[in-house]
C-alpha cells in the first residue's frame, strides 16, 4: 500500500486560489465517494479548511493513483486556475509525519490553532459516512488525534484561545487600539464567530451584535456574550453602524458586494469601516477595496499578524514537533509489518491448533475429567505458543523497519508450512 497526498495550502496558495477549491462540510462524504471512484483508490478522504485542501490516498497503484488525485483536485474540487506551485504531494512518511503536524496546529497559520483537530475529525467522520476509509486511514486519522492530544497534553501547545478568528480580532485591536465605543459586527454564527466574539469581549468590545442566516443561533451566540441578534436581511443596515465587521460564512459567491456595501456607506458620512473577512470562499467582494474609508483584510492579510506570535510558541512547537515525528515514526512502523499480518495470525492460527489438538488427544487418553481439566491445559498450551512465538514475531516487527520483513516473513511461511501470502 502507498500513501500519497495532493493539496494546497496557505504556504502555497493564496485565498483568491484556495476559494475555488474549497469543500463544504455538506459536499465531502459526496466528494470523497466520487474521489475513490474517479482515482480507483483503495481507501480517500477530502480535508478542507480556510487553510488548506488536501486530497489522501491510499492505493496499490503506485504514482498512476497521485497522477489521478492531481487530475481530481482540479477537475472536481476546482476550476483548474491553480498553478503547478500552488500543489504539492506526499508520499508514505511524508503524508504521516504532514497529517500528525496538521492535527497538532503545527502547520496552521496560527500556530497551535486549536480548531484544526475538529475539521479534521469532521473530515474523517465524512469519509466514514462514504465507506472510503479503510484499516490504513482509519488507523491514521485514530492515531493524528492522539498525537494532537498528546501535544497539547504534553506542550500547552493548541491551547483553545489560538485560532485564526482571535488573530483577525488582534488585527483589528491593532487599528483601533481599544474598542472603546466601537459597534463590532459578527456576521455568521459558527465556531469561527464564537472564537471571535470570546476575543472581541476579552479586549473590552462590549454589545455585539450578530447576524446570520438562522435567526436562533445568532440568539443564542450573541446571549452568550452579552449581544444582540439580527436577521441576514438587516445586514445592509447593521453595516451602516458598525466600525468594525468579522465574518465567516460558508458562502458560494461573496455576500458583501460593491452595490450593497455603497449603500451602507451613504449612511456612514465618512466614518472608517474595518471590514475582517474569514471565509473561504471569501465573503467580500474584492471590488469592496476600491471604496473610500473600507478597509478590507482577507486570511492572506492575517498571516503577518499570526507571524508575529509565532515566537512566543517556538519552544512549545519544537517539542511538539518532536512529539509528531515520534508518534510518525511508531505508525509508519506499523504500517511496514502490515502486509505480513497473514503470516503473523495464520501462524499463530497453526501452533494453537496443533496445541489444542494435542491437549484434548491428551486428556482423552489419560481420562482426566475435561470440564475441570481441559480448559486449564488449553490456556497453558495458548500460552506456551505465545511465548514460543514471541522473539521470531518481533523479529519479523524490527525487519519491518530495515525493510527486510518480506524475507524473513518469507521464511516463516516455508519453515512453518504456510499458504504462500499474497502479493
Amino acid at each position: 500500500m502507498k500513501l500519497f497526498v495532493a493539496g494546497m495550502s496557505y504556504r502555497t496558495a493564496p485565498v483568491a486560489v484556495r476559494e475555488r477549491y474549497a469543500v463544504t462540510p455538506a459536499q465531502l462524504a459526496e466528494r470523497d465517494a466520487k474521489l475513490v471512484r474517479s482515482a480507483s483508490l483503495d481507501e480517500g478522504a477530502i480535508l478542507s479548511t480556510c487553510n488548506r485542501t488536501e486530497i489522501l490516498g491510499v492505493s496499490r497503484a503506485g504514482e498512476a493513483a497521485l497522477e489521478r488525485m492531481h487530475r481530481f483536485l482540479h477537475a472536481e474540487l476546482g476550476d483548474g486556475s491553480a498553478a503547478a506551485a500552488h500543489v504539492y504531494e506526499l508520499r508514505d512518511g511524508e503524508v504521516v509525519r504532514h497529517l500528525f503536524r496538521v492535527a497538532g496546529g503545527l502547520d496552521s497559520m496560527v500556530l497551535g490553532e486549536a480548531q484544526i483537530l475538529g475539521q479534521l475529525k469532521l473530515a474523517y467522520r465524512a469519509a466514514v459516512d462514504a465507506r472510503t476509509t479503510g484499516p490504513v486511514l482509519n488507523r491514521l486519522f485514530q492515531h493524528a488525534f492522539r498525537t494532537a492530544k498528546r501535544i497539547h497534553h504534553e506542550t500547552g501547545l493548541g491551547a483553545a484561545s489560538v485560532s485564526v478568528a482571535r488573530v483577525g480580532v488582534q488585527l483589528a485591536r491593532e487599528i483601533f487600539e481599544s474598542f472603546d465605543g466601537k459597534q463590532v459586527l459578527l456576521i455568521g454564527a459558527g465556531e469561527m464567530a464564537e472564537s471571535a466574539l470570546r476575543g472581541l469581549r476579552e479586549a473590552g468590545a462590549s454589545h455585539p451584535r450578530v447576524v446570520n442566516r438562522t435567526l436562533a443561533t445568532a440568539v443564542e451566540l450573541a446571549g452568550r456574550h452579552g449581544g444582540t441578534a439580527h436577521p441576514m436581511e438587516s445586514l445592509a443596515e447593521e453595516l451602516a453602524r458598525a466600525d468594525v465587521a468579522i465574518s465567516s460564512v460558508q458562502v458560494d459567491r461573496p455576500l458583501i458586494g460593491r452595490p450593497e456595501l455603497e449603500r451602507a456607506l451613504a449612511h456612514r458620512r465618512g466614518h472608517p469601516l474595518l471590514l475582517i473577512d474569514l471565509g473561504v470562499p471569501r465573503n467580500v467582494d474584492t471590488a469592496v477595496q476600491a471604496l473610500e474609508n473600507v478597509y478590507v483584510y482577507d486570511l492572506d492579510d492575517l498571516e503577518a499578524t499570526a507571524e508575529r506570535g509565532r515566537a512566543s510558541r517556538a519552544s512549545a512547537a519544537d517539542a511538539a514537533g518532536a512529539i509528531a515525528r515520534e508518534e510518525g515514526d511508531r505508525f509508519l512502523h506499523w504500517l511496514a509489518v502490515l502486509p505480513h499480518a497473514p503470516t503473523i495470525r495464520e501462524l499463530r492460527e497453526r501452533l494453537e491448533a496443533q496445541a489444542l489438538d494435542e491437549v484434548r488427544r491428551t486428556v482423552s487418553r489419560l481420562g482426566a475429567p475435561g470440564e475441570s481439566l481441559e480448559p486449564e491445559l488449553e490456556r497453558m498450551a495458548r500460552a506456551i505458543v505465545a511465548k514460543l512465538l514471541h522473539q521470531p514475531l518481533e523479529q519479523l516487527r524490527r525487519e519491518a523497519s530495515s525493510g527486510f520483513a518480506q524475507y524473513y516473513a518469507g521464511a516463516l511461511r516455508e519453515l512453518f508450512g504456510l499458504e504462500e501470502e499474497d502479493p
